[in-house]
């Protein structure tokens, strides 16, 4: 698109994560000229380089708007695979402490990584999230909240907690990963249709199968058995294991992050977070969705107006 002279871009800012980027072109009031998406992750770069997919991806937008227009990026390109590390901020973390230790990428000028997080419980019991404290402070900023209980669905989902303006804790939950190695590398996988649409009534069946005894292991074989007596058809089956598994993520992790701010913040893709919607609202856990890619942009552009102008 062409930039006219109201809408000066004052910053491009990137979430590039594993297996997909996506990038948005902010003016000068942090409102979004122009987005867009690739699946070049950090996992999918192929034999090009970093600083050539970077150019590559925004060459059009610099030349647009000036050769040293910044750019702040987030997620796993800041990671031990990335493109440089950004070494894991301490939690409890303010936004200052991350815009404190944003790192400069080697080679790119005005170029900067947002740094992830790291928590420790105890001495065998670490945690971190590198993207997501992003999208956790622009939720915050979205909903006028300071304080506020959140829960980001995904491959490893995460649940957070937000104290005036401060994070102080958080979880993750390897929910998304775990319904793709059962369906993919176990038996369970044997008889389930991978390409079968969402099935609500079987999906809204796990999630109540959740609450009973046995725990997750037992319910998880319940899959197969219920398959090989047709108690669930190959269409259904993929669907009951996922709300067996969002069942008893939202069961175990609402309960320790009980929230006493409001309804748990949903953040995510609409595709996601209308299936934890529909297992929150069952399981009677008062929620609000609020959608990631706007969480990212906001996080992002807040970072980067809180201590500079567009």
């Amino acid at each position: 698109m062409t930039l006219t002279t109201t809408e000066t871009a004052g910053l491009i800012a990137i979430d590039w994560g594993t297996t997909n980027r996506r990038g948005y072109l902010l003016n000068s009031d942090g409102k979004v000229l122009s987005i867009r998406q690739d699946n070049r992750g950090i996992l999918n770069l192929g034999s090009s380089s970093f600083i050539d997919l970077l150019n590559e991806f925004i060459k059009d937008w610099r030349s647009q708007t000036g050769p040293e227009r910044p750019v702040l990026m987030s997620g796993m390109i800041g990671s031990r695979q990335g493109w440089v590390e950004a070494p894991y901020a301490a939690c409890p973390v303010r936004k200052d402490d991350l815009i404190r230790d944003f790192i400069p990428v080697p080679g790119v000028n005005n170029c900067w990584i947002i740094p992830g997080v790291h928590m420790v419980r105890d001495a065998m019991l670490h945690d971190v999230m590198r993207g997501e404290e992003v999208q956790i402070f622009g939720a915050v900023d979205l909903t006028n909240r300071v304080s506020a209980t959140l829960c980001l669905p995904g491959t490893h989902s995460k649940w957070a907690k937000v104290e005036n303006g401060q994070l102080i804790e958080f979880t993750t939950s390897m929910t998304g990963e775990v319904f793709h190695v059962m369906c993919e590398y176990s038996i369970l996988g044997a008889l389930i249709d991978k390409a079968a649409n969402h099935h609500k009534k079987a999906f809204m069946n796990g999630v109540e199968a959740s609450a009973r005894e046995g725990g997750l292991l037992a319910h998880l074989f319940s899959v197969r058995a219920n398959g090989l007596f047709r108690i669930l058809d190959e269409s259904a089956q993929s669907s009951y294991l996922s709300g067996i598994l969002i069942g008893h993520e939202i069961r175990s992790l609402s309960e320790i992050y009980a929230s006493e701010s409001g309804d748990i913040l949903l953040v995510g893709s609409p595709e996601l977070t209308a299936l934890y919607s529909l297992a929150m609202t069952q399981l009677l856990v008062g929620h609000q969705q609020v959608d990631g890619s706007q969480a990212v942009i906001r996080g992002i552009s807040s970072f980067w107006s809180a201590t500079h102008k567009f």
